[in-house]
């Protein structure tokens, strides 16, 4: 059987040239934050304010980062929607009223057909924001507003629109964010506006309805030996006994790498031992019934993941235990549903 070959990027001209094109985007990403003036928060706050539609447009590459744009600014509430300049210009600015917005993208700013349709959309008192790399350029005199995209050059000799369209998507993405700011838009109107697949799934979910009931869980004290801890795991086999007091209070969880890991150090004689000894304490980690499924999550992953997270009511009572499966698993019931 052939070996897979090692190759280094120092060694291979394609990696080498990959990560020079990575190291300038990155720099391009970066550079954006220049583009946070006084006209950036101007259109951010007038998308927000909800005067009119606002209307995304570009050609070639740069129609796909208006669309992708359009989309993004919906999905947090503005009433945004990409537009074709080449439709606009032949019929179709009938549709345009006063108080909406254009957003033309260009990185040279000099595409004719955003530079007409910039002008007819003036004619009809519609603002006009030009995101553009080049200042001034045709479209940054005909707009009221320019997000002007800081662009150093292009990650190929061939001038492949590689960093110029980052940097675009960079600065659209800053401006979604800035209006979901300004709007006040949280994860429950996020959720509301995301019904369908997995993410919409986990935003509207509450760990009440995910977790593992007190019924169902090993509940074990810390006086009992491990073996009977153990037991309790097997006939509840959610990956973890919790420590609780006789009050029902967590003191502790126990899972079953730490059972794994204590067997193979001591024998079988660890079995033996209080499951106190090796139950880990205090518990820092855990989330109450009300919480969200998204917020669980990032509990479970930060700063390391957990694949169970202990879930209490005030005062520390075990109120039932979440799974990172029990979350995973909800598109698949979704499907079979």
């Amino acid at each position: 059987m052939t070996m897979p070959q090692t190759i280094t990027s120092e060694a291979d001209p394609v990696l080498t040239a990959a990560r020079d094109l990575l190291h300038i985007e990155a720099k391009a990403v970066l550079a954006q934050e220049q583009s946070l003036d006084a006209d950036f928060l101007a259109v951010a706050r007038h998308i927000a304010s909800d005067a009119g539609n606002t209307l995304v447009a570009g050609v070639g590459k740069s129609g796909l980062i208006a669309r992708l744009l359009a989309s993004k600014l919906s999905s947090v509430g503005a009433r945004a929607f990409y537009y074709s300049a080449l439709d606009a210009l032949h019929g179709e600015l009938g549709g345009l009223r006063a108080g909406d917005l254009v957003i033309l993208l260009s990185n040279s700013g000099q595409t004719q057909e955003l530079v007409d349709l910039g002008k007819a959309a003036s004619q009809r008192g519609v603002r006009v924001a030009a995101m553009v790399s080049r200042v001034p350029s045709s479209l940054s005199r005909v707009a009221d507003w320019t997000l002007r995209c800081f662009v150093e050059r292009e990650a190929t000799e061939t001038k492949l629109p590689t960093a110029s369209t980052t940097a675009m998507l960079a600065l659209g993405d800053a401006l979604v964010v800035g209006v979901a700011r300004q709007r006040g838009f949280g994860v429950e109107d996020y959720a509301a506006n995301h019904p369908g697949g997995t993410l919409g799934i986990v935003l509207r979910a509450r760990v009440r309805d995910l977790m593992v009931r007190p019924e169902g869980l090993a509940l074990v004290r810390g006086v009992q030996p491990i073996f009977e801890t153990l037991v309790a795991m097997t006939q509840f086999p959610t990956g973890a006994a919790l420590v609780v007091d006789g009050d029902h209070r967590l003191s502790g969880i126990v899972t079953e790498g730490d059972i794994r890991r204590g067997l193979a150090t001591h024998g079988k004689s660890f079995l033996e031992l209080d499951t106190a000894a090796i139950m880990t304490a205090p518990v820092r980690r855990s989330c109450a019934p009300d919480t969200t499924a998204l917020e669980a999550l990032e509990i479970m992953e930060t700063p390391t993941q957990l694949n169970v997270l202990p879930v209490l009511e005030e005062g520390g009572r075990v109120a039932g235990l979440l799974r990172l499966h029990d979350i995973a698993g909800m598109e698949v019931e979704k499907s079979l549903g």
